[in-house]
């Protein structure tokens, strides 16, 4: 009897860690194909939607594409060129986890004009690596203060309903 116990034990284990690298390898290929999105990056239809539906899982992936200056055809209102894949890339990780930007980077980002923090797109496209390795360190430091925040009902829009994300994290200042 303990024989058969010990291999189903065995057999869920295998299971479990099948189960979870499938999922990691999903989103990874996710990201991976950020370089084939093409028109409005936050089209309810696109895959940055089902990226940040992922959650967690993506975090990571996303990060490291922060310095990816592949050009792809997806646009964003807030920026007057294609997107690079490091740009879809932030977009997507800040969704899941919003960026303050000042305390990653340093750089006061207030201004706002058209629903756009005018100076975000700029730095990162000047600084790629230096930002990749800013939000890097930002995330190892708080990674572990992290709780889910749900959304209410006035911040759940159509294409956040469609693709099934009903919220964020957010770190506590600890």
């Amino acid at each position: 009897m303990k024989k058969y116990t010990y291999i189903l034990f065995l057999l869920v284990c295998f299971t479990a860690t099948v189960s979870a690298f499938g999922q990691t390898d999903k989103v990874k290929l996710q990201v991976d194909s950020l370089k084939y999105v093409t028109g409005d990056a936050f089209d309810c239809s696109s895959l940055v939607w089902r990226i940040v539906a992922t959650k967690q899982d993506a975090i990571q992936i996303l990060i490291d594409k922060l310095s990816d200056t592949t050009l792809t055809k997806a646009t964003y209102k807030c920026t007057n060129t294609f997107l690079r894949v490091g740009d879809l890339a932030y977009l997507a990780l800040d969704q899941i986890l919003p960026l303050p930007f000042f305390s990653v980077t340093g750089m006061q980002c207030d201004v706002i004009e058209n629903g756009c923090q005018v100076g975000v797109f700029t730095y990162i496209e000047t600084n790629r690596k230096k930002f990749n390795a800013q939000v890097q360190k930002y995330y190892d430091i708080k990674k572990n203060t992290m709780e889910w925040i749900q959304f209410d009902s006035n911040h759940l829009i159509p294409c956040r309903t469609m693709n099934n994300v009903k919220g964020y994290y957010k770190v506590s200042n600890k």
